[in-house]
């Protein structure tokens, strides 16, 4: 092709298309055997499509793929460019449960699958739906409890008019699935479902919502499908604000993350001197910034200055200082940013962590990558520590509870007990034994 220049400079853009390549098939394909066994798609009645930015998220059509009773695929034709990446899931539109759309599959936005398109077409690895792989067979009957009380108190929710539902991946996030209260009269709403779309052993995620558009605050509740025939949830306040739940006095935090070794998501290293680190996420009077442009303020520093509450400059951990004001929850959730982009973890895993003092309160030391989820209620017994070694210098301690904080002293003054960076969650730490001197460690809460 060839082209020229006009004063005008009309026939530019026309010789741009010379440097694009032809759009390429790619091939997608899905297995529903587990599906179609557990009812959740009928073949003769169900639409099944994948969709994406490539067909703008409206969704192809796929076909039962030659000799196989049970995996489908699509060809599409796509244009781009060689390496890009691009999100995409599987989506059932059944003619008796309404739109059922893959749960977090995926490391894409939005628990999206996600590829790496190749110029020359590709066929894509086969997957099962939801990739739910195992027949689960008559399922699990799950009882969820909530209790309304401060709801019911604050005159937020009212018996009478409104009404309570959970939603998660076991029925698509659909509305229809209401909670009653157990008895008359009763703040706690329970209700019972049997889950036969995941297996069990998998995580389910879940939210309570009240009145069609009321979701509860944070990220989604998770728990693990018990491998028997029945399960009863504990019973979790709504946003889980309960009575001791808010702050009583304005409080001065401290979040700090140690930065060493630590690597963003896709594995890339992060530079101690080049690069920078942002907090996001649900805390004191805010709420989460639009990744990639994070406002001011909300950066950390490694300065050891008083303003950051960073307590030494140049060790490669970053703090950051907040006024929490009086009457906020104490549960806080955030996600830390290698120059604000969306680096730390999957979608929705966020550090969850509790203000447990009033006036200052220094959170923990969080090892980026390190998602600890505290509970609200710490169990008062903390467990034991086994102490293996030495062996070559060096002794191991290990402990099982993930919400403790190894603690060490040199002389047991009340005083001396110092908090063990990045040990909350790790249960195992090793320490060097090639000195002769007295080292005590204990476990404690946070």
């Amino acid at each position: 092709m060839r082209c020229f220049l006009s004063k005008l400079g009309l026939v530019i853009l026309p010789c741009l298309f010379s440097f694009l390549a032809e759009a390429q098939t790619t091939t997608f394909r899905v297995d529903m055997s587990v599906q179609i066994a557990i009812g959740r798609y009928d073949p003769g009645n169900d639409l099944l499509l994948v969709r994406g930015p490539f067909n703008s998220w409206v969704g192809t059509d796929l076909t039962f793929v030659a000799g196989s009773n049970f995996i489908y695929e699509a060809e599409i034709d796509i244009f781009e460019t060689d390496g890009a990446q691009a999100d995409f899931k599987f989506f059932i539109g059944s003619a008796a449960s309404g739109d059922i759309w893959e749960g977090n599959v995926g490391t894409g936005e939005n628990g999206n699958r996600r590829f790496n398109y190749q110029a020359g077409g590709q066929i894509l690895e086969t997957v099962f739906f939801d990739d739910l792989e195992t027949n689960p067979g008559g399922g699990v009957k799950v009882t969820f409890q909530v209790n309304m009380d401060p709801l019911l108190q604050d005159g937020l929710f009212l018996p009478e008019f409104d009404w309570l539902e959970v939603r998660g991946a076991f029925n698509s996030w659909a509305a229809g699935f209401e909670l009653e209260p157990i008895s008359e009269g009763s703040p706690i709403y329970a209700g019972s479902t049997t889950i036969k779309s995941i297996a069990p052993g998998d995580s389910v995620e879940y939210k309570y919502v009240y009145n069609g558009g009321q979701w509860e605050n944070g990220s989604n509740r998770k728990f693990i499908l018990a491998e028997q025939a029945l399960q009863v949830l504990p019973i979790r306040y709504f946003s889980d604000i309960g009575p001791g739940s808010n702050l009583t006095e304005d409080t001065k935090i401290v979040i700090s993350v140690n930065m060493n070794n630590a690597l963003a998501l896709n594995g890339t290293p992060f530079n101690l001197e080049t690069d920078r680190v942002y907090l996001n996420g649900e805390f004191s009077e805010f709420t989460w910034w639009e990744w990639s442009f994070p406002p001011d303020g909300f950066e950390l520093l490694d300065d050891g200055t008083a303003e950051s509450g960073d307590a030494v400059e140049g060790d490669g951990i970053y703090s950051i200082k907040f006024q929490a004001l009086a009457g906020q929850p104490k549960r806080i959730e955030y996600k830390f940013s290698i120059n604000g982009e969306d680096s730390e973890a999957d979608f929705q895993n966020n550090h969850i962590r509790y203000i447990r003092e009033t006036g200052n309160y220094p959170l923990p030391v969080d090892q980026f990558g390190n998602m600890v989820h505290e509970p609200e209620v710490l169990s008062s017994n903390l467990g034991v520590i086994t102490i293996n070694g030495p062996v070559d210098g060096m002794v191991t301690l290990s402990w099982e509870n993930t919400d403790a904080v190894l603690q060490h002293s040199e002389s047991l003054a009340p005083s001396s007990w110092q908090n063990i960076p990045n040990s909350q969650g790790d249960r195992e730490m090793v320490f060097s034994a090639t000195e002769i001197s007295k080292n005590y460690f204990r476990l404690a809460t946070p």
